[in-house]
């Protein structure tokens, strides 16, 4: 893992800076579109909240460990402790980091200081230890009302800290504390099953990340028929050779969880984003169509080694993936030029002209340069 973020952080350090930059320069513009009386503890409660509910508990078992760590359970208590810091520690990291980038919004709503300090660290402990006792819950119901108090804990922590209420702060966390400790004084053994889920989502989760810059060999994907969908490709899609590649990677690219989902969600952010800000918001609509292209050229690697059975040349294969990146990326510029054009009505031609042109020179020549079907990235 540290291979793959050191080569990440030697390659595209000056890519994350400037989409960082982009990012906080929309963002302050966000926060003042949002109505005044939508108070800025509530919105940072929020992005705080969302960030520690997506807690991954790292103990780096095995589904083979089960076999020979179920008898010494009883003295694994240690090891599952420094578990629970080591994942502490990351989730503390991400916090300040998030802390550090809005430095200044959090200056407008309260003071940085030792306490504010100690109690972030006594959320972010809260948080482990609250999705730790998840491994003991019985059925779906209390999962849901489990998750629904942990929200709603650690949303109301944090927005009793930003607003500097040390009362309701002291009290909502010392209940928090009580509760915490009754769950886990109960005397129960560890739940392998539940370790074991827990570590390979996150260890997936890495690996998706990863996946975005580089190729990750045998990355598990989760994907759905979308009937409808495919349906919808195969009458569009006509029926020859030369459409076979573009056949396979529109029914990938559909299928794929992992793209389909990533597509659909920067596609609702850019018709948010113009609707916040309809000035501007045709920047971030390049920025959008960069980044959907960026992120599904690892696409051009999942399809399986089957595909050399078809008589179909090296550099056809390439130009079918590469269409089908155009046609994908054509379809969100336009979803997005329309919102844009529904809610201003003054959406110019030349921004239509300009996103047509970003969209065909993006394909056919920084897309191209790393388009390689028949590289080493074939799924056996």
């Amino acid at each position: 893992m540290f291979r793959y973020y050191s080569i990440i952080g030697a390659n595209v350090v000056y890519f994350f800076l400037v989409i960082s930059s982009i990012f906080i320069y929309y963002f302050h513009l966000f926060l003042q579109w949002i109505p005044p009386q939508i108070s800025l503890e509530v919105i940072l409660s929020l992005f705080v909240t969302f960030i520690l509910i997506q807690t991954k508990v790292r103990t780096f078992v095995k589904r083979a460990d089960i076999i020979f760590l179920l008898p010494l359970e009883w003295k694994l208590n240690s090891y599952f402790i420094k578990s629970l810091v080591y994942s502490f520690v990351i989730d503390v990291i991400k916090l300040l980091s998030f802390v550090i980038v809005f430095l200044s919004l959090f200056f407008k709503t309260t003071t940085i200081n030792l306490p504010i300090l100690f109690f972030i660290v006594g959320i972010v402990a809260y948080n482990i230890l609250m999705k730790w006792t998840e491994q003991w819950i019985e059925n779906q119901v209390q999962f849901v009302l489990h998750r629904l108090n942990r929200f709603f804990s650690i949303y109301l922590l944090c927005y009793f800290l930003f607003k500097s209420d040390w009362i309701f702060e002291i009290v909502l966390m010392s209940i928090n504390v009580v509760y915490l400790i009754y769950v886990i004084g109960k005397k129960r053994g560890l739940n392998w099953q539940w370790l074991i889920v827990e570590e390979e989502s996150a260890l997936l989760k890495n690996y998706k990340f990863i996946n975005i810059f580089m190729d990750v060999p045998n990355l598990k994907r989760s994907f759905r028929n979308r009937r409808l969908l495919t349906m919808i490709l195969k009458r569009c899609i006509p029926y020859s050779q030369s459409s076979t590649l573009i056949y396979l990677y529109s029914h990938l690219f559909v299928r794929y969880n992992d793209y389909f989902y990533l597509y659909l969600r920067l596609t609702v952010i850019g018709i948010v984003v113009n609707y916040a800000m309809p000035t501007s918001g045709w920047i971030f609509i390049l920025l959008i169509l960069f980044m959907s292209g960026f992120q599904v050229i690892p696409l051009q690697h999942e399809i399986k080694q089957s595909v050399l059975l078809y008589p179909i040349s090296k550099s056809q294969m390439n130009d079918s993936f590469l269409k089908v990146v155009l046609v994908m990326l054509y379809a969100q510029f336009f979803i997005l030029y329309i919102a844009m054009f529904i809610h201003t009505s003054t959406a110019n031609l030349y921004y239509l002209v300009i996103g047509s042109l970003f969209v065909y020179v993006f394909v056919y020549t920084f897309a191209s340069k790393r388009v390689n079907v028949l590289g080493n990235g074939f799924k056996e």
